[in-house]
């Protein structure tokens, strides 16, 4: 079986057991068409019912192949309620049919095109989902290595950061639970690098330099106790902890990969704490 065809079963497995979200009316909402060479990219802006001066730009969790889903809309509601701000959900391309770099390219091109219409709203945070949270570190490499803006925080949710290890070879934290299983872990792996070679650290972002992490903007990384991408995005914490970058990683009980964004597990804790860390930045 191709590998689309495989990707496009896991999308057919996913639609059938998805539970639809609640909505709610708490922002006005409007759609921006974004050039990228990757194609257009659709990007959901929810806008705060009252005036705002802060931006937050969203990347989902996927797998890399899953496209956004309300319960993505929802989670971004709810922080544009919280924060006042506009939180700007990125519908970036997917993989197999864009695989790397495409999807990351595309997420650049984004992040710059937004910073450059909307300058008043200052330097963006960043958040970044499973996939999304390998995306959003990887903006910021290329920002770095391309002398352009970089965020004002980088917030991780549960990130899927080392492509390069077999998933049956990762350390399995006890108690974790195979929400999802190394077979498919790989398949998702190969679904976005396809003929890439190991040791590129824009797939696999715990390989980043020293040198590189010592520039990174503040960060944010949120893990689950029961996830098996803990142990991975615990220690690129530990990482830019060793470098001086400033970094807070907290880990949440009794959660599952997925959590904050399925409220489920500490869900209700982690959004707490993302408020808290947002609204703090802009205070200072």
């Amino acid at each position: 079986m191709s590998l689309l065809s495989q990707a496009r079963e896991l999308r057919q497995q996913a639609a059938a057991n998805h539970l639809p979200a609640p909505l709610l009316a708490v922002d006005r909402e409007e759609t921006l068409i974004i050039p990228t060479s990757a194609g257009e990219v659709k990007v959901y802006v929810h806008w705060p019912l009252m005036p705002t001066h802060h931006m937050i730009i969203n990347f989902h969790g996927s797998g890399f192949i899953f496209p956004i889903n309300d319960w993505d809309r929802l989670f971004c509601q709810k922080l544009s309620y919280r924060t006042h701000a506009a939180v700007f959900d990125v519908d970036y391309p997917l993989a197999p049919e864009h695989p790397f770099p495409q999807p990351l390219e595309a997420s650049y091109t984004v992040v710059e095109e937004l910073h450059q219409r909307f300058p008043h709203f200052g330097a963006p945070t960043l958040i970044g989902h499973s996939a999304g949270g390998n995306l959003i570190i990887g903006t910021q490499l290329l920002a770095l290595r391309r002398q352009t803006d970089l965020a004002q925080r980088l917030i991780l949710d549960y990130p899927a950061l080392d492509l390069d290890t077999a998933p049956e070879e990762k350390p399995f934290p006890a108690g974790a639970a195979n929400v999802i299983s190394p077979e498919t872990a790989r398949l998702f792996n190969q679904f976005y690098r396809q003929n890439q070679a190991p040791g590129n650290p824009l797939i696999s972002p715990t390989l980043a330099s020293a040198d590189e992490l010592r520039e990174f903007p503040a960060t944010s990384i949120l893990t689950a106790d029961h996830d098996t991408l803990m142990p991975e995005a615990e220690a690129f914490g530990q990482e830019l902890i060793n470098v001086g970058t400033q970094v807070t990683c907290r880990r949440y009980a009794d959660s599952l990969h997925g959590f904050t964004v399925n409220e489920a597990g500490a869900y209700q804790q982690a959004i707490n704490d993302i408020t808290r860390t947002i609204l703090a930045d802009w205070r200072a």
